[in-house]
């Protein structure tokens, strides 16, 4: 068993939520990375039932506002 391997935390699931270059870059993946992460947080006892429907409706505005917002800072900022 690999000793670098921790249990997923929610300031864990929060740094990948804020991590704004992997949505902007993919944001189906960093969708689906979120939501397996909440899962794995409430199958760990680590959040209640509450606090992980919280991270999975927060993900899912998350990945609805992705497009709109990447084709404003594509419009904005070409060369971005």
């Amino acid at each position: 068993m690999r000793e670098d391997l921790t249990p997923p935390d929610l300031d864990a699931w929060q740094r990948l939520f804020e991590d704004q270059a992997y949505w902007q870059q993919s944001p189906d993946a960093h969708y689906m990375e979120l939501l397996r992460l909440a899962d794995d947080l409430l199958g760990q006892g680590a959040v209640d039932l509450q606090q992980w429907q919280d991270l999975r409706a927060k993900a899912e505005q998350s990945h609805k506002d992705s497009p709109a917002i990447n084709v404003a800072r594509e419009v904005e900022d070409p060369e971005a």
